[in-house]
């Protein structure tokens, strides 16, 4: 402790006086430090005045509660010296002990010297040169020092640490000089090795990071000091944002996680398990610690500073990465303009693959600029879950100009999900174009001439305008047809250069302007579907008169590497020469053109039963004729080999022979026309010129004659479903049983010429027809759709007419229906309105009508409603246009029906109605008779087959009693209409006729079949009626005729569903029920209607009764020479229900006869089977032997048999010539719509008084 004297008396005193303290004394923490150290020691403390030392000496140990032992100072005292501190501990690791001498005294104004030694401690502890340097020295204390300090080095067993325990040696201080040898002299240096040499473990760093995919880390645990003996530490983990069993294996902390250290050993590992998955995660840490040291030494063992070690698990491998495979590509140019080249690039994915990574992907422009040497790119590129790998493809493009290797870039900007790095982002292709440049080259450059001088082309030099209208040739020097060949054929030879191998390009300029103006060349590139721009041939449609035409022509050596291309002069095609000149020079246009339509009939011997379409243009050079039953538009697109057309143009002379989806089409598989015998023009029909596509095409042409004709056939389906075609009726009548339908197909021609300006290249004429194929239909269907409001009328309804007659007095009688497509009615007036109902027809000016409204239906909503006009005058002809105005009346949503009607009148709605009453129809295109057939069956499977095979013998049978018969009627199937058409039995008759009569239809002759009573009819039965079943006569006598139509008769659905196609079943056991040799006869009327009005075969009852009064005629003293009296007809007018036929509904007939088996029958003459009582007088004999006679040889029975003829012929004559002249005097007579005639056996029978029989019938027919 160093303390400062005072050398001033006063100064020492002063600070006493004043309570404070003299400075340079010690503190109170440092006097308690001194007095515990040298307890009993005096504090010798030298002053210059013994009482002022006193006096400090007094008061300053109280101030700290110290003892005070008095005592004087001398003042010729020696200064003495003395160690700081008796005994200092140091560490072995420390290197050194530094240690403190001191000089105290009252003169210390003379140089003092001490020496200083070391010396083995007792007992001997540490050894000088081992533990520590020995030392001897002196210390010079110059005036007035009073501390001197020194070390003394402490020798550590760094190399090889041994635990040995605290070691001690002594300093000594000897021989003072001016000096004298205080307390202590001695002090003790004690050598600590137990904390440096004590068995230390610890991390070797800090901090570790490795990959998921290493599979463990190992952590190196560092053990430092005495490393003899074995020692141990627990190394545990601590879970951090890595979780156990998640990202690594746990080590508890426990035993199980110790790491053992053996003598000698100084590092062992701590090693931790990785879980590696596929699953990219971020980086993850945990943190292993170092715990519970121990060793054999007594001392133990220690943990150090680094006790705990931080890991970092990275997931460097599932971190997913995108980049493109490879950072440079190189690609070829294509050789030829409009061909491309592609280059291929790989962007790749590695890693995590579970998420979902969008990147876009662009180019950028280096050297090669975009749009010329190479397409632009600008996609996004997503990889979606477990995608690792995505191509783009660039399209390089051919520039024709020969340059150095260019290049682009493409980039890849960052994932648009933010999930994968991207890497290797920017990627550069290189377009190579020196090596698509051979060194072969044509001797001279190519020339254009005209096909019809290729074998002469020396020609050209006096012509060298080539003609209009005819293809252009591209010769090049080593074509054995250039004029200079043997001069130019042995230098193509030397080069190596293969002709047929050529590429060609062709370039087009419009005509020069008058101003003598020319416009640039352009690359003909619009190939067609019959056409190739890249051929040695330039057809004849890309140019016109005064147009510039020029080739290219590109060598190829016999490698196949492509040499340079060379251009032709330009030739000017000529103005005054060509194959087909336009009437007017100089000028495009549209030419009328002619179509025709014809059904070619059954005996045509290639195309039976079809329709056929001819066309006929006339032909201009350069002109590309199109034709199509679909409108034509963007010819950029429908003339290109694109597909499209295909789906578009179904029916058109687009298709190729091999496009074609119908059974037949305009281009065939034939290349020349089999009208022409040779060739009209060199090469003509070349297939080594000219691609087999043109020529199939050009074989519509006579060039010649300068006209295209095309022709194709198609049947109905394929005009209604493929060409656009439509069938309807257009209400003109051909005669009574007769009526018109009409197939009508649009018709789009267009005439077509290339333009080099023109939007597409295509300028082009548009014209539009219709083709109309009228049918005559022999079972009179008539206004089949209804006719239609105008579209643009605010409200909508339909006129159906039913019927048209002149009656008694010549006038005009028009019967129609009125279906209202609004809620509310037409009425004949109003009196919100001065406007009323009316017809009237512009063709005939004075001709006035009265209109009136028959019988509505009552309610609003759509009601169907009857009408009926009369002329107020009779002309001689009727035909014409008829407009028939309806005024509309509107009912409230709300209201209820009301006699008369509550309604807003609206505006008239107009209906037009054409009609040739008894006149013949407009001339029409062609027409052909759609025939209907009948067939009676005995097997039901025939009758519900489709008939495509025919029925063979079953339409011949012969039917036994108790069999059923099967009738159908269809539609020819060899009319090939498909499902245009539909088929619904409405009524079937049966009938017999007398004295052998053959019933027939023809209301001309006044025969009706089996549809009206007539004397000449035995046995007359109605036994279906589809609209009012209830007036069918359902059994003859006692036996039923158990008669079902298809549509009622279970598992007939397959016929009623076939197109065309209805039927009817009954059974044969009535019909035996008359005489051997009675023929009878079924007759059927039926409703024939198109495919769209098939919702109509079950229509509304007929709003007009048709009552049919059937009584007898009493003649009780009359019988004919056949012994029976037959009911007669005297006043036969014509039948209300032929008038239907043809004229109302629809409706057709047809009349088939019933071919009966009696071999096995033998039947005597009897009663009549529905009467139980009978006058002898009026009995007739109803039925007759049957059976078969026993051969005779005899010639008897056929003179009978020819005498009996004669006499039916003569009596038939007779018959003829009557009637004959009865329906000349009734020429000019109209028969009643509705006729009360005389009628055979109906089901109701009564017995009158008079023993007369007698029937009647109310009933609906």
């Amino acid at each position: 402790m160093d303390f400062l004297f005072l050398h001033s008396e006063f100064l020492a005193c002063l600070f006493l006086q004043r309570g404070q303290l003299p400075p340079g004394l010690p503190d109170r923490a440092s006097y308690q430090l001194l007095d515990q150290r040298k307890a009993g020691a005096s504090l010798h403390i030298g002053f210059h005045a013994c009482t002022s030392a006193h006096l400090v000496l007094q008061v300053y140990p109280l101030l700290f509660g110290l003892e005070y032992r008095q005592g004087c100072l001398d003042l010729d005292e020696e200064p003495s010296l003395y160690f700081g501190e008796p005994e200092y501990v140091v560490e072995e690791s420390s290197g050194y002990v530094e240690v403190k001498v001191w000089r105290t005294g009252t003169d210390l104004s003379k140089t003092a010297t001490v020496t200083v030694r070391s010396r083995k401690s007792d007992p001997v502890s540490a050894e000088a040169g081992l533990d520590y340097v020995g030392i001897s020295r002196n210390l010079d204390f110059a005036p007035g020092v009073t501390m001197q300090t020194f070390r003394v080095t402490i020798l550590d067993d760094l190399g090889q640490p041994k635990l040995e325990g605290p070691e001690t040696f002594d300093l000594v201080l000897r021989m003072p000089m001016n000096a004298v040898l205080g307390e202590p002299s001695k002090t003790t240096i004690t050598i600590n090795d137990t904390v440096t040499d004590l068995p230390k473990v610890q991390f070797k760093e800090g901090s570790y990071k490795v990959d998921e995919s290493d599979g463990e880390v190992r952590a190196i645990v560092y053990r430092s000091g005495d490393i003899s003996l074995k020692s141990t530490v627990r190394c545990y983990t601590r879970q951090g944002s890595a979780q156990v069993m998640m990202d690594f294996s746990e080590r508890p902390n426990t035993d199980a996680s110790i790491v053992t250290f053996l003598p000698g050993e100084s590092e062992k590992p701590c090693v931790v398990g990785l879980m590696d998955d596929s699953v990219h995660e971020e980086d993850e840490e945990f943190r292993l610690v170092l715990g519970s040291p121990k060793s054999k030494s007594p001392y133990g063992a220690s943990i150090g500073e680094q006790k705990d070690a931080l890991v970092t698990i990275t997931d460097v491998k599932d971190k997913p990465i995108i980049r493109f495979s490879e950072i440079k590509y190189s690609v070829r140019e294509p050789q030829v303009k409009g061909e491309a080249a592609r280059v291929k690039i790989p962007i790749l994915r590695f890693g995590d693959t579970s998420k979902l990574s969008v990147v876009r992907v662009h180019t950028k422009d280096g050297s090669a600029t975009s749009g010329e040497d190479y397409n632009p790119l600008s996609e996004d590129v997503e990889f979606k879950e477990g995608e690792k790998e995505h191509f783009v493809e660039i399209e390089i493009l051919y520039d024709g100009q020969r340059e150095m290797r260019e290049a682009f870039t493409v980039h890849m900007k960052p994932d648009d999900n933010m999930v994968a790095e991207i890497q290797m982002n920017k990627a550069i292709v290189y377009i190579e174009e020196m090596d698509s440049v051979a060194d072969v080259t044509f001797p001279a450059v190519p020339h254009v001439v005209s096909l019809l001088m290729y074998d002469d082309t020396s020609k050209t030099r006096d012509r060298p305008s080539p003609p209009n209208g005819y293809p252009v040739v591209c010769v090049t020097a080593c074509n054995p047809k250039y004029h200079d060949f043997d001069k130019t054929g042995s230098i193509c030879s030397a080069e190596n250069i293969n002709d047929t191998l050529t590429q060609y390009r062709w370039l087009i300029s419009g005509p020069t302007g008058p101003d003598g103006v020319t416009s640039p060349m352009r690359e003909v590139d619009t190939n067609t579907f019959f056409t190739n721009t890249k051929s040695i041939t330039l057809d004849s449609i890309y140019f016109q008169a005064g147009s510039r035409v020029q080739c290219a022509a590109r060598a190829f050596n016999t490698n196949g590497d492509a040499g340079l291309e060379l251009s032709s002069p330009i030739v000017v095609v000529s103005t005054e020469e060509g194959m087909c000149q336009p009437r007017i020079p100089a000028t495009v246009g549209a030419e009328p053109f002619s179509a025709k339509i014809r059904y070619t009939g059954p005996d045509d011997p290639d195309f039976p039963n079809l329709i056929k379409l001819t066309i006929n243009m006339p032909h201009m050079d350069g002109m590309l004729p199109v034709i199509s039953t679909r409108p034509l538009s963007n010819f950029e697109l429908t003339l290109s080999p694109d597909g499209t057309r295909v789906g578009n143009h179904r029916c058109s002379n687009l298709l190729d022979f091999n496009e074609i989806q119908t059974g037949y089409g305009f281009i065939t598989d034939a290349t020349k026309n089999p009208e022409i015998i040779g060739e009209t023009s060199p090469y003509q029909y070349s297939t080594a010129m000219r691609s087999a596509n043109s020529l199939r095409f050009y074989r519509n042409l006579n060039l010649e004659a300068c006209l295209w004709e095309f022709t194709s056939y198609y049947d109905m389906s394929e005009l209604l479903n493929d060409c656009g075609g439509s069938i309807g009726t257009d209400g003109q009548v051909l005669n009574l049983v007769q009526s018109y339908v009409t197939l009508r197909v649009p018709l789009f021609v267009s005439y077509v010429f290339h333009s080099p300006v023109a939007v597409g290249g295509w300028q082009h004429f548009d014209l539009q027809s219709e083709l109309k194929l009228t049918f005559v239909y022999d079972t009179a269907i008539l206004w089949q759709d209804g006719i239609g409001s105008p579209p643009e009328a605010e409200l909508q309804g339909a006129m159906y007419p039913t019927s048209m007659r002149i009656n008694e007095d010549g006038r005009l009688v028009v019967n129609f229906k009125t279906e209202a497509r609004f809620r509310g009615q037409f009425v004949m007036s109003h009196p919100g309105t001065s406007v009323t109902s009316m017809v009237m027809c512009a063709d005939i000016p004075g001709l006035t009508f009265t209109l009136a409204l028959v019988r509505t239906e009552p309610t609003y909503n759509q009601p169907i409603q009857q009408w009926s006009f009369v002329s107020d005058y009779a002309v001689r002809d009727y035909s014409g246009t008829y407009t028939v105005k309806l005024v509309a009346c509107i009912a409230s949503p709300n209201g209820e029906f009301s006699i008369p009607p509550v309604c807003h009148p609206r505006e008239p709605l107009t209906f037009d109605m054409d009609i040739r009453f008894q006149q013949v129809s407009d001339p029409v295109a062609a027409e052909f008779s759609l025939n209907t057939q009948m067939f009676l069956l005995a097997k039901k499977e025939l009758w519900l087959s489709d008939g495509s095979m025919g029925f063979g013998e079953g339409t011949d049978a012969a039917f036994s009693e108790g069999s059923t018969i099967y009738g159908r009627v269809m539609v020819d199937p060899v009319q090939n209409l498909g499902d245009s058409f539909s088929c619904s039995i409405e009524k079937v008759f049966l009938c017999t006729g007398a004295d052998g009569y053959v019933p027939k239809y023809n209301p001309t002759d006044r025969e009706y079949g089996c549809l009206a009573d007539a004397p000449s009819l035995l046995y007359r039965f109605k036994i279906l009626d589809k609209a009012q079943p209830e007036t069918q006569a359902s059994a003859f006598g006692d036996v039923a005729f158990k008669a079902k139509l298809a549509q009622d008769t279970p598992g007939a659905q397959t016929l009623v569903r076939q197109p065309g196609s209805d039927g009817f079943m009954l059974s044969s056991s009535p019909l035996f029920q008359v005489a051997a040799g009675r023929e009878w006869f079924v007759h059927t009327i039926y409703a024939l209607r198109s495919r769209e009005n098939a919702n109509r075969h079950i229509g509304k009852r007929s709003i007009e009764f048709l009552q049919h009064s059937v009584s007898s005629v009493e003649q009780p003293h009359i019988s004919n020479p056949a012994g029976r009296q037959r009911r007669a007809a005297p006043a036969l007018s014509d039948p209300a229900l032929s008038q239907d036929i043809g004229i109302k509904n629809n409706r057709g007939t047809n009349i088939q006869h019933i071919a009966l088996d009696r071999s096995d029958r033998m039947v005597v003459s009897q009663r009549q089977p529905w009467s139980p009582n009978i006058d002898p007088l009026q009995e007739r004999p109803l039925l007759e032997s049957s059976g078969r006679e026993p051969a005779d040889t005899s010639f008897l029975p056929m003179l009978v048999g020819i005498a009996g003829l004669i006499l039916l012929i003569c009596l038939v004559a007779i018959v003829v010539i009557l009637l004959l002249r009865r329906k000349r005097r009734e020429k000019e007579a109209q028969f009643p719509p509705y006729a009360t005639s005389s009628s055979s056996a109906y089901s109701g029978y009564s017995h009158s008084p008079a023993g007369m029989w007698s029937s009647s019938d109310s009933s609906e027919v």
